[in-house]
């Protein structure tokens, strides 16, 4: 009963009648003494400090959802791109010399560029002798 009557009476000091408004409408007042206290008081707009607010709305940002269509497009993208990396580091283990590869393995991805630089640098270095 305690409850009942606490509640009834903070629903009347903000002027809400439970089913005839939405949880966030608009506040109706009276007078402008009435306005201000219960603009400061409303649930609807608390009284935070900005830095308060600023930590808030960095915990709780909206994620805006793509949509499918746009997911779709990316992720063609992103595959033919992995396509085409894939493409051009088998072409790169094709012009390294045998004595690079692995016996029936293929190379890694950071062993290929690992082995590409060091033959590029070994090349350099024939080229650059008297």
């Amino acid at each position: 009963l305690a409850q009942q009557t606490y509640t009834s009476g903070v629903s009347s000091r903000w002027h809400w009648s439970g089913e005839e408004r939405a949880f966030g409408g608009a506040h109706e007042c009276s007078s402008a003494s009435e306005s201000f206290d219960s603009a400061c008081s409303s649930p609807s707009s608390p009284a935070l400090s900005g830095r308060t607010r600023s930590r808030a709305s960095a915990q709780q940002k909206p994620r805006v959802k793509m949509s499918v269509k746009r997911r779709m497009k990316a992720s063609e993208r992103e595959k033919l791109r992995m396509r085409s990396l894939a493409e051009a580091l088998h072409q790169l283990r094709e012009y390294l010399p045998p004595d690079y590869s692995r016996r029936g393995q293929p190379l890694t991805k950071i062993q290929t560029l690992t082995y590409t630089i060091r033959y590029i640098r070994e090349l350099s270095s024939i080229l650059q002798e008297p």
